[in-house]
């Protein structure tokens, strides 16, 4: 999955968060405004269109202040939510983005897509009217993971500054549990990497993986996340809990030749073999180098590795990847997830995958289930494994026996 969430542990205190709602309607205006401050939210500024938007982020900018959360309006006169969001891409802006129209939620969606291919953070969207409980859930994920409020990245991290964090042990790892569908019974985890940095606090993987790619800290990161998940599936194993964890290679693993037998070797010094470890790649890292790729992954396959391709359905060749790949594990992308419940066409895409990945003999995550109507609808399409919020935050390792007892005795 795209690492972008916190724990339980990092919930940001709702009345430290800023948020600017845009919209060119009075009334919803402050709405919006009332519901938020009804939820706790510290500072709520609104604004009437997107140019006023734009120059509320520049007097914030200007006090060194940020905005954790825009509610922006689609269908505005003048300059429209579509055209805000090209002005923060190019501002940079860091911030969550809410996307709230009246439009059909196919548009919502497009608009989505958008704002993701200018690599924007967006957090959701909410179809009007608004409510309180469509509020409420945009809150809890920006308190789950979207808010940056709580780490301070005034100063750009640096490459030197991370390869100083792995060798001084700051990479820690969270997992996130996954369940069987049809079962309930736990599956596997996926290990999720966060620096505790000693001035910045927890940062999440999300904004120090980048800087890592095809650098000087690629490889002893890999080797660092790699090394705290074994050795947690190896204390597991002798706690009797046989579970398979899940690790994401880098598009720098994927050009290591000589990763197949290093990974074997990690494996077998903790007592572990290979079908214990699942090994994810974003489809999007296949199309760097595809030879060395290809090379890498068939004998990672031929060690007994198992390969999962994740975030399927976002890139622009996935059909091709699964022809040319030995993937044994499908991992649906959670903005089709997410938006099955309400949107035909996500659902048709959930399917659609569901039916691809039996006829190649592959197994199905579905990722971000985060509510009930996610996990059945996600059943009802057929999906084999859940992930999401709705099963677990991801958790400290040393829970894990804890949840798994817990979660045993839910009901679902």
């Amino acid at each position: 999955m795209s690492e972008t969430t916190e724990t339980a542990a990092t919930l940001i205190d709702p009345a430290r968060l800023r948020v600017l709602v845009v919209d060119d309607m009075k009334l919803i205006r402050e709405m919006a405004s009332a519901m938020l401050r009804a939820q706790g939210i510290g500072t709520v500024e609104a604004c009437d269109d997107g140019s006023t938007a734009l120059a509320a982020l520049d007097r914030l900018a200007a006090a060194s202040l940020s905005c954790d959360l825009m509610l922006l309006d689609l269908n505005m006169p003048g300059m429209d939510g579509i055209e805000v969001l090209r002005h923060l891409a190019e501002r940079g802006y860091e911030g969550q983005i809410a996307l709230f129209s009246a439009e059909s939620a196919r548009v919502l969606r497009t608009a989505e897509t958008l704002a993701r291919a200018h690599n924007l953070n967006i957090l959701g969207f909410v179809e009007k009217p608004l409510t309180d409980s469509a509020i409420g859930e945009l809150l809890r994920k920006l308190s789950q993971g979207g808010a940056k409020a709580a780490i301070n990245t005034a100063e750009p991290l640096s490459e030197a500054e991370l390869l100083d964090g792995i060798r001084l042990g700051q990479i820690e790892i969270m997992v996130q549990p996954k369940v069987s569908m049809q079962t309930r019974q736990p599956m596997g985890v996926e290990a999720l990497a966060r620096w505790r940095h000693p001035q910045r606090g927890v940062i999440g993987a999300g904004q120090f993986i980048p800087l890592a790619e095809n650098g000087a800290a690629a490889e002893p990161l890999f080797e660092a996340i790699l090394g705290l998940a074994l050795r947690a599936a190896a204390l597991w194993r002798a706690e009797g809990l046989s579970l398979q964890m899940a690790v994401n290679l880098s598009t720098a693993n994927l050009t290591r030749l000589d990763l197949p037998q290093r990974i074997a070797t990690a494996v077998s010094e903790h007592g572990l073999k290979p079908a214990d470890l699942v090994l994810e790649v974003t489809e999007s890292r296949l199309i760097d180098d595809q030879t060395a790729a290809l090379e890498v992954l068939t004998r990672l396959k031929l060690k007994g590795f198992n390969l999962a391709i994740d975030d399927f359905g976002t890139g622009y060749s996935s059909l091709e990847q699964l022809q040319r790949f030995p993937f044994e594990e499908m991992k649906i992308d959670r903005q089709f997830v997410g938006m099955a419940v309400t949107d035909q066409a996500a659902r048709a895409i959930v399917s659609s995958s569901v039916r691809l990945a039996r006829k190649l003999g592959m197994t199905t995550v579905a990722e971000g289930i985060e509510s009930q109507p996610d996990w059945d609808c996600a059943a009802g399409l057929g999906c084999d494994i859940a992930q999401g919020y709705f099963i677990s935050a991801p958790i400290k390792p040393d829970a894990l026996p804890g949840w798994i007892a817990s979660w045993l005795s839910r009901a679902v």
